[in-house]
């Protein structure tokens, strides 16, 4: 039954990929070279509707549709929407941040469901948010939404990384008698898997906007339906398994803030951009930061029974062993720079 769920998800993907490039391409939703794209020439967009179309066609046969299922379905469609428009038009920030907020308000007030409770986060005992958690919680899922945005910079990275964090959750999902988290998590990662198999090594559609958003949003909503309630799976298994997007774009947030930069500019600081300075070859990065992030969601398997303290100083512990490796990197693009200078001196 598993795996039926995942293979009709990754078909229903995987099929209507070459129809969605012809709308792309007739709707003018094509991602053109330079500026801050890698790519070398124009690819469409629209990916993330591909994956989309599977979740939302699958999902009515798969659950009971009830308050849950609903406010996902519902909220999730809206974050599409959105990704569609930017992927056409393109949107400022400002919208993203508003309507983030009005589809996890729809969530939040449909299902009854927010983060309610960071665990035992400092060794103190719980910390319960109480009705401050709705606020929190918006401010969470726009994160998440924002982490996995900007990871989507070279074919296939944002994609296979989106592919681990579903596989990981469904795996929590099964190990903690979670149906709904489990089988939404297979049938995201079915329909993600589906799109890159267009999307790497050789991008034949970019899942754009219309894919980081809705990715994002599904990826937010299941971590918050794995951590809260009748849980047994602290709040910081979720943050592990999304250890490597999370820990980027809040380094690239601080650093933007230290420069007095826009938080939202947008720039080439990525981990990915600086391991392709430093000389590695663009498919050599996609498979390190994917293997980094089947690396983390491990260590999320292997921490998931500690207390969310432990699991907290783990995690600041591999952020610091991260940042130490991207100044190395930074450094060896500066050494690569000098030696170029005296070939030419």
């Amino acid at each position: 039954m598993s795996f039926i769920i995942f293979l009709t998800a990754f078909i229903i993907s995987a099929v209507v990929v070459p129809p969605i490039r012809l709308l792309a391409n007739n709707k003018g939703a094509v991602a053109l070279p330079g500026k801050r794209h890698l790519h070398t020439k124009p690819t469409p967009k629209f990916g993330g509707i591909a994956i989309a179309l599977a979740v939302l066609l699958i999902s009515p046969f798969i659950f009971t549709i009830d308050k849950v299922i609903a406010s996902y379905l519902v909220s999730s469609a809206l974050m599409l929407i959105l990704g569609i428009i930017d992927d056409v038009k393109g949107t400022g920030w400002k919208l993203k941040l508003i309507i983030s907020i009005i589809a996890t308000s729809i969530f939040i007030f449909g299902s009854g469901i927010w983060i309610k409770t960071l665990g035992n986060l400092f060794g103190t005992g719980e910390i319960y948010l109480g009705i401050w958690g709705i606020p929190f919680t918006c401010f969470a899922v726009f994160g998440i939404i924002n982490a996995i945005n900007l990871i989507d910079g070279l074919n296939g990275l944002a994609c296979g990384v989106s592919a681990i964090a579903f596989i990981a959750f469904a795996a929590f999902g099964y190990m903690d008698g979670n149906h709904t988290v489990f089988y939404l998590s297979l049938i995201n990662m079915g329909a993600t898997m589906g799109l890159l198999k267009y999307n790497y090594p050789d991008a034949k559609i970019f899942m754009g906007d219309s894919g980081s958003l809705f990715i994002g949003y599904s990826l937010s909503v299941l971590a918050i339906l794995l951590t809260q309630g009748n849980r047994t799976i602290d709040p910081m298994v979720p943050v592990i398994v999304l250890g490597i997007p999370i820990f980027d774009t809040v380094r690239v947030m601080i650093f933007r803030a230290i420069n007095k930069k826009h938080p939202f500019s947008a720039d080439k600081t990525h981990l990915h951009y600086l391991m392709m300075r430093s000389g590695t070859p663009a498919i050599s990065v996609v498979k390190t930061i994917w293997l980094l992030s089947c690396i983390m969601s491990l260590l999320a398997f292997l921490l998931h029974s500690y207390e969310g303290w432990f699991m907290l100083l783990v995690f600041i512990d591999v952020a610091i062993v991260m940042g130490i490796f991207i100044e190395n990197l930074r450094a060896l693009k500066t050494i690569k720079k000098q030696n170029t200078l005296n070939i030419f001196t």
